[in-house]
């Protein structure tokens, strides 16, 4: 059934092609290359224009994104927001973090997106300024830590997209560690006063908004 759900969506997107593409392939090499041990998962390609539709509903010129990898999400939302925007990467992999920045340099985008080097629990006190747009797509172990951040880094009107709820919903539940960090953080996020929040069903993300 899902494959079926993809090859339409493939065929209703035809025509809008995924410039950054290739990365995400890229991406999905390098892991295959070194393992199990590497932890670069790519967001979905069939992803790529939810991230046109926030950038417009929010005007973004400013984008967090946690979670680098090889620098894919981070390409298609620079390039969704168009050449006023500025991301802001943050990626804990040392190799992660070169790989990302020669992919930016390659695309003419290394001075519409910064890779900032480090955890994101050890990151997000230090930035300043709100966003516009934040992705959470890092290690979902550290996510109950950002919450005290989310609101300090974001203003009305903000939306907030977090990845990587597979623990706690998807058909890896009970191989990964995780669960009840993700249920933490789900179950604050919730109920905080400052957001709206919607959990996706079946597509392991959730997205909030800022009131």
């Amino acid at each position: 059934m899902k494959k079926g759900v993809e090859q339409l969506l493939m065929k209703i997107y035809a025509g809008r092609a995924d410039i950054h593409l290739d990365l995400y392939r890229l991406s999905n090499q390098h892991r295959r290359k070194h393992g199990q041990d590497c932890d670069m998962y790519p967001s979905d390609p069939l992803q790529a224009p939810l991230w046109s539709v926030i950038a417009s509903l929010t005007h973004a010129r400013r984008i967090l994104e946690v979670g680098c990898g090889h620098g894919y999400t981070a390409a298609v939302m620079a390039s969704a927001a168009g050449p006023d925007c500025h991301v802001d990467t943050i990626e804990g992999n040392p190799q992660h973090a070169i790989l990302a920045e020669k992919a930016f340099q390659d695309r003419d985008l290394s001075e519409r997106i910064t890779v900032i080097r480090g955890r994101g629990q050890n990151i997000l006190p230090r930035l300043k300024g709100r966003y516009d747009v934040v992705f959470l797509d890092g290690d979902w172990r550290e996510y109950p830590r950002y919450i005290p951040h989310l609101r300090r880094l974001t203003r009305p009107g903000s939306i907030v997209v977090t990845a990587n709820l597979n623990p706690l919903f998807g058909r890896w539940d009970g191989r990964l560690p995780g669960k009840l960090a993700i249920q933490s953080y789900l179950t604050r996020l919730v109920r905080a006063p400052h957001f709206r929040t919607y959990i996706v069903p079946g597509e392991w993300h959730s997205i909030s908004v800022r009131v």
